[in-house]
């Protein structure tokens, strides 16, 4: 399982996002898998197989399946745009039945937070993550997601500015599908919310340091939720994944394409 791990591993720091999540959650049971998880490590490699020829593709021209999808336009070039998403607990409790009453695990219990930043019409940075501690509602799990959204937000603002690539004084847009996570960053917290408003008041900082402006995204279009979630839906993840990722044969002829390339 070991050198499994570390193929999907390289594979989705490098050049596949959409492996992450699963990454993510395998990687935490190294120690003591089951046969469960040497059944889904088995899995992924047969989603690898039958999708070996997606990669990623920069370019100056508009990512037209990105910009319809999200129905805004984008800018390029050396602009960045980021987007970050969190789920809350188990997924399954968001539809709770009368069937399901399984145990849920302290683990479990925690949130993933996702995040990437997109430069060229590509996707540069990602990350997906468990938090370390159990939020106690969906906007503080959202504030935990955004806060590691601006940590990355502002390294790779400093890496262009000393490039000379990056116009410091334009923010770089933070997209959240979190209503109430996008108006507590415009706003204040108080001394009760200690837990949470550190978190949130570096958030504030970069907003009023002209670094970031958080603005809000519907929960369907934002390409983070790709790494927030156990399971979804095979026409949703194809759909998030289609936004990141391209096959060879989906670009212009015009482009070359090179074995072993992004």
């Amino acid at each position: 399982m070991q050198s499994w791990l570390g193929m999907i591993n390289w594979l989705h720091m490098c050049t596949r996002p959409d492996l992450a999540t699963v990454f993510s959650l395998l990687a935490s049971y190294m120690h003591c898998p089951s046969p469960g998880h040497l059944d889904a490590v088995k899995y992924v490699g047969r989603y690898i197989l039958s999708t070996y020829d997606l990669g990623l593709h920069f370019s100056s021209r508009p990512n037209s399946s990105l910009e319809s999808y999200l129905h805004f336009p984008l800018d390029y070039g050396s602009t960045i745009q980021s987007f970050c998403d969190s789920n809350w607990g188990p997924q399954d409790a968001s539809h709770p039945s009368a069937t399901n009453r399984r145990p849920v695990s302290i683990h479990e219990s925690r949130s993933i937070c996702g995040h990437l930043l997109f430069m060229g019409g590509c996707p540069i940075l990602w990350k997906t993550h468990k938090e370390a501690l159990i939020s106690r509602s969906s906007c503080e799990a959202e504030i935990k997601a955004t806060d590691e959204c601006v940590k990355n937000v502002q390294m790779f603002r400093h890496v262009l500015e000393d490039l000379h690539l990056l116009d410091s004084s334009s923010p770089t847009p933070v997209y959240n599908d979190n209503r109430g996570a996008v108006d507590w960053s415009n706003t204040s917290s108080t001394k009760a919310m200690r837990h949470v408003n550190i978190r949130d008041n570096a958030v504030r900082e970069a907003r009023l340091f002209n670094e970031i402006s958080v603005l809000h995204v519907p929960g369907a279009c934002n390409p983070a939720d790709l790494f927030t979630k156990e399971f979804k839906s095979d026409s949703t993840f194809r759909a998030l994944r289609n936004l990141l990722l391209f096959y060879p044969s989906s670009l212009s002829s015009s482009v070359p394409c090179l074995d072993g390339g992004c």
